[in-house]
C-alpha cells in the first residue's frame, strides 16, 4: 500500500481549535465555579436570612449551567477537531497522489490505460494484455498498489472520514478511470484470492462518482 510522504502539506495546527475550545470552557467553569462559592459563602455566613431559598436556587442554578456550558463547549471543541482533522486527511491524499516518489506508479497506469482502450470492445485480447501485465510481477504489484491506495481512500470516503466534495473534485476522473482501466484486474484479483470484496469500496465510489 501507498505510504504517507515525510513532509506535511502545511504547517498547520488541527489541536488549535481543541485547545482554544478547552481554554473558553475552563474559563466559563471557573467563572461560574467562583459565582457559585460567594453565594455559598453569603449563605452560609447567614443561613437564617430570608434569601436562603433564594440562594440555593441560585447557586443549583450556577451548578448545573457550569456543567451545561463545559459539556456543549467541550462538545463543539470536539467536532471543530474532528472536522479539521478531515480537511488535513483530504489534503494528505491530494498530496500523495502529486508526489514526485509515486511518478513511476501514475506512469504505469497511465500506460496501461493507453494500451487497453483500444482493445475495450475486443474482450479475448483485453484478457490476453492482462495476462501479460499479470506475468510480469512489477507490474502488476505497481498496479496492486495503486488500487489499494484507491481502495483506502475510497473507504475513508465510505465512512466520512474526509471532505468527500473535495475529494471528488480531484479524484473523480482517476478513481473512474482507474476502475474501468482495471476491472478485468480486479476481477481476476477477487477470484484468485477467494475474496468477492475486494475493493468493494473503490467500485461502489466509482460506480457513485459517475452518476
Amino acid at each position: 500500500m501507498l505510504t504517507k510522504p515525510t513532509t506535511p502539506l502545511s504547517k498547520r495546527e488541527p489541536d488549535g481549535f481543541l485547545k482554544i475550545s478547552l481554554n473558553l470552557t475552563m474559563g466559563i467553569g471557573i467563572t461560574t465555579f467562583i459565582a457559585a462559592l460567594t453565594l455559598i459563602a453569603v449563605h452560609f455566613h447567614d443561613s437564617q436570612s430570608k434569601y436562603r431559598d433564594t440562594l440555593n436556587f441560585a447557586v443549583t442554578t450556577l451548578a448545573t449551567a457550569a456543567g451545561i456550558s463545559s459539556a456543549v463547549y467541550a462538545l463543539r471543541g470536539i467536532e471543530i477537531n474532528l472536522e479539521d482533522k478531515k480537511i488535513d486527511r483530504t489534503l494528505r491524499y491530494i498530496q500523495i497522489w502529486n508526489d514526485p516518489s509515486y511518478f513511476s506508479v501514475r506512469q504505469i497506469a497511465a500506460k496501461i490505460h493507453k494500451d487497453l482502450k483500444p482493445l475495450a470492445n475486443d474482450d479475448t485480447k483485453s484478457n490476453e494484455y492482462m495476462n501479460q501485465i499479470y506475468a510480469d510481477a512489477e507490474k502488476k504489484q505497481e498496479i496492486v498498489n495503486i488500487l489499494n491506495f484507491l481502495e483506502e481512500m475510497s473507504m475513508c470516503v465510505h465512512f466520512g472520514l474526509v471532505d468527500e466534495k473535495s475529494l471528488k473534485e480531484f479524484y473523480r476522473y482517476i478513481v473512474c478511470t482507474y476502475y474501468d482501466t482495471f476491472t478485468l484486474f480486479i476481477h481476476r484479483s477477487r477470484k484468485e484470492r477467494n475474496n468477492p470484496k475486494l475493493y468493494i469500496h473503490l467500485t461502489e465510489l466509482s460506480e457513485q462518482w459517475e452518476d
